[in-house]
């Protein structure tokens, strides 16, 4: 897996870039010459972690407002002391 790396100074000036950039591969974002922090698409950091998605990601996803939930009552009991 390839990796491109850019500096803090560049990610300023045009994060759409690195953005851009980071649909396709990992991007290291320097500071001083060290690497300070990695920036990487979602599905790219999902796939890595193992973790599916949750519901509100799910929920907050576009083309989404449509979609009807359906959600069943939750029913509590009241327990004396």
């Amino acid at each position: 897996m390839s990796v491109d790396t850019f500096t803090s100074r560049q990610f300023n000036q045009d994060p759409s870039s690195v953005k851009r950039a980071a649909k396709n591969v990992p991007v290291k974002i320097t500071e001083r010459g060290v690497v300070a922090y990695m920036m990487m698409s979602i599905e790219e950091y999902l796939e890595i972690t193992g973790k599916t998605s949750t519901i509100c990601d799910l929920l907050g996803a576009p083309n989404t407002a449509d979609i009807e939930l359906s959600v069943p009552k939750f029913k509590t009991t009241s327990q004396s002391a």
